[in-house]
């Protein structure tokens, strides 16, 4: 046996050896809420914990705020109104001897609110382990790609391996609600490398691209009248039915246009592969007023694929809408409002084709889970963007657990899957930042 083929296999054993420590990280990180709430973010305590890890780990550690990083306000992918009290980016880095590319490895640490608890069947921050899984908000978005990432290079530490190259470990701040500044300060640090791997819940899938998405608010007008008279008004229930069914209309229109993208063509992993027919909220009437609904509020959010234009895509779905109002009786002559949410502008983006990294991982997986690994698109927006719009490191998306199962009560991760993650993204570290010989 080589003495490289040694060295995959001490580290892949100490992986395996090593389940417990990377479980309880995993639930140490969940037992401390970091829920994005705009303008602010509760970051700081989970991430002085990381902190202290990786100044455990013997890494060179760097803490900040997005706002300590000089003209970031200004550059074109800051987004304002934010406040960073106590929400500091947390970077270590494994210096490597010289030689070899620099592989930066980054998660975010904020999660989603838990929503209302009586819908957690346990307490969503006590990273409780059962039938093979860690149970906890963040769980799988994204605390479990963070602790794969982590221990990946605590386990390379530990079998004393010399790498050329660096590695860059960043636990970012403020990427859930459409945030990204978090990233984007690491970028602008002056954090850059051969490529990077943003450990988002792709269900072990290698993922080289993401989706843009733009979100919107639709007002649909009625005619209020009292019940009694209800003939005399027009309900703008009945007009958000129509509108809706424009939406549907509008959704397989996208879908003609949108199957045969690459990486998203797959129509078994991605039977939709641009969502528009998603709203998520709707609104109609007044229970204090007894009446004919007067207003009603669609909200929802579109794709857009790789190769695709933002603006052209949103042009195109608010004239649908527009033309869709002006053909109905009432609303033709009292139109819709088609609002674009307040968020930042989200594209979509893609790592180069053949790109190294891609190969790498796409190796690694095969070797730990003894199949072919699919390459595909990721099935949403993520800080990938932010990399491959404004730094000169390609990035790619790759991490345990399922996006599916994130944003909702009960949120998991699958043990066996976190454990596979840690040993692919440690070969990975090996091959990409060439051990020394």
């Amino acid at each position: 046996m080589s003495d490289l083929a040694a060295t995959r296999r001490l580290v892949l054993d100490r992986v395996t050896r090593r389940q417990e420590d990377i479980v309880a990280f995993l639930q140490k990180m969940v037992r401390i809420p970091s829920v994005s709430h705009p303008p602010g973010g509760d970051e700081g305590p989970v991430q002085r914990f990381i902190e202290q890890h990786l100044k455990g780990m013997g890494l060179e550690v760097d803490v900040f705020l997005p706002t300590d990083i000089a003209g970031i306000e200004s550059h074109e992918g800051w987004w304002p109104g934010l406040d960073y009290t106590d929400r500091p980016n947390v970077v270590g880095v494994l210096r490597g001897h010289g030689g070899g590319p620099t592989l930066i490895l980054n998660g975010h640490c904020d999660v989603v609110s838990e929503g209302p608890r009586e819908l957690w069947r346990d307490d969503p921050y006590g990273g409780l382990v059962k039938s093979g899984r860690v149970y906890g908000r963040g769980a799988v978005d994204m605390k479990g790609g963070l602790a794969a990432m982590i221990m990946a290079v605590s386990c390379i530490q530990d079998c004393g391996v010399r790498l050329k190259g660096d590695v860059i470990l960043e636990s970012a701040v403020n990427e859930e609600l459409g945030g990204f500044n978090g990233t984007l300060a690491c970028i602008l640090r002056g954090y850059e490398g051969g490529g990077a791997i943003v450990t988002e819940p792709t269900d072990l899938k290698i993922e080289p691209a993401s989706k843009g998405v733009q979100a919107y608010r639709i007002v649909i007008p009625g005619k209020g009248a009292h019940t009694g008279f209800w003939w005399e008004g027009v309900s703008a229930l009945d007009n958000a039915i129509y509108i809706k069914k424009a939406i549907e209309d509008f959704a397989a229109l996208r879908y003609r246009q949108t199957r045969s993208i690459a990486l998203y063509d797959d129509p078994v992993l991605y039977p939709i592969p641009a969502v528009t027919d998603c709203v998520y909220a709707f609104r109609a009437g007044q229970s204090d007023l007894m009446s004919v609904p007067a207003e009603a509020e669609l909200e929802l959010m579109i794709d857009i694929l790789p190769g695709e234009d933002l603006a052209q895509v949103t042009s195109a779905f608010e004239k649908f809408i527009l033309d869709a109002s002006r053909a109905h009786g009432f609303l033709g002559d009292n139109p819709v409002r088609i609002e674009r949410v307040d968020m930042r502008p989200i594209y979509p983006t893609k790592m180069p084709d053949g790109h190294a990294l891609i190969t790498c991982v796409s190796e690694n997986a095969r070797e730990v889970l003894n199949a072919a690994p699919r390459i595909c698109g990721f099935e949403a927006a993520c800080d990938a963007m932010m990399f491959n719009l404004y730094s000169s490191t390609p990035a790619m998306v790759f991490g345990p657990g399922q996006l599916g199962l994130a944003h909702r009560p009960d949120e998991y991760m699958d043990i066996a899957q976190l454990v596979d993650a840690t040993k692919i993204i440690a070969l990975t570290i090996l091959d990409f930042c060439l051990m020394d010989d």
